[in-house]
């Protein structure tokens, strides 16, 4: 399982569905200087989390085959993962199952159609939000 080196650009997982945004949202993250994974659907999302952890999720609601918001259930049962900082992207309505996830704890959301310096911000504060390793210099990422 890969995870981040210490001093390394922070990773991030882009779950969407809409493959233009998702493409999007790869391009604009990379001349940002991060690292980026992505997943076409929830299922692709939890087979990328299989080998790779991010420092951040970034995912989208509603996608076929397995939605965010069970990515996110998913993420959270796992000890690799259930620390990643989450980030929902929505055009729905918020509703008792997206608070449900957000009370899971470490998830945030934000309704699309959403612009590049509300992301920058949304992604900022994820990473300040992430549990630091324990240890010395090479302490394994906390995921």
């Amino acid at each position: 399982m890969e995870t981040s080196a210490p001093g390394a650009a922070p990773r991030i997982l882009i779950a969407e569905d809409d493959s233009s945004l998702r493409r999007l949202l790869e391009i604009r993250l990379s001349v940002d200087g991060y690292e980026t994974r992505s997943a076409g659907d929830g299922v692709e999302a939890l087979q990328v989390l299989s080998t790779w952890i991010p420092d951040v999720l970034l995912t989208d609601v509603m996608m076929p085959r397995l939605s965010g918001l069970s990515v996110s259930r998913a993420v959270r049962r796992d000890e690799r993962t259930a620390k990643i900082p989450i980030i929902l992207l929505t055009a729905r309505c918020f509703d008792s199952d997206m608070q449900a996830v957000v009370d899971l704890g470490g998830v945030t959301f934000m309704n699309k159609p959403f612009d590049a310096e509300a992301l920058n911000t949304a992604l900022r504060a994820a990473l300040e939000s992430r549990p630091r390793p324990r240890g010395g210099v090479g302490a394994p990422h906390a995921a």
